[in-house]
């Protein structure tokens, strides 16, 4: 990526347009994190009437703590949030700058394994994220998947052709006790070594 198309993109980014985005495991809907407007826009567009968690993803760790509290976590699991392996489901609390709806919603905070939309996000700040299909009809894995109503809604697509990546593990720490989500690329195994808790 180019650093005129990152600073193309970033710059539509901050005025509250869209953008279509590959993730890991497929093409993603994204916004400015602080722009509520645009957040309200992702949901209309995907027909989504309620949004009770907020996904979120940023360039690096540092960047995610400047933004939410994160957990006291061992660096063998900041390792796998920064590759994009590992998604945190997070209650939201005050250090969170975003205003969308009330306070007792949750977050999820991730990092792209893209290097390119690492470096895109350095310069744009964190965004908030969706699928970039219709609510319910799963992440589409190529431009071709996603229909004209959300292409035509974002400012600028970002082209990787087809995804297959795997989707990140989640785990949940709204409670006391943490509790996996999801498995993904990172084993039920390895998070139990990593994680003594689970």
């Amino acid at each position: 990526m180019s650093e005129k198309a990152i600073l193309e993109v970033s710059s539509a980014l901050r005025a509250g347009r869209l953008v279509i985005l590959p993730a890991t495991s497929g093409y993603v809907l994204a916004c400015d994190a602080n722009n509520y407007s645009a957040i309200e826009d992702i949901n209309l567009i995907r027909e989504n009437k309620e949004q009770y968690i907020l996904s979120m993803i940023f360039p690096s760790i540092k960047a995610m703590d400047n933004e939410v509290t994160l957990p006291e976590l061992e660096e063998e699991v900041h390792g796998l949030i920064e590759s994009g392996q590992l998604t945190l489901i997070l209650k939201r609390d005050a250090s969170l700058r975003v205003v969308h709806g009330s306070r007792d919603e949750l977050v999820t905070v991730n990092i792209p394994a893209s290097e390119n939309i690492k470096k895109l996000l350095r310069v744009s700040g964190p965004c908030v994220i969706a699928s970039a299909s219709k609510i319910g009809s799963g992440i589409p894995t190529s431009i071709a998947d996603i229909s004209n109503k959300i292409k035509s809604s974002s400012e600028y697509i970002l082209d990787s052709g087809k995804i297959i990546g795997k989707v990140s593990s989640v785990i949940d720490f709204t409670s006391r006790t943490p509790t996996i989500s999801r498995i993904g690329a990172v084993s039920k195994e390895k998070l139990q070594d990593y994680i003594s808790m689970i």
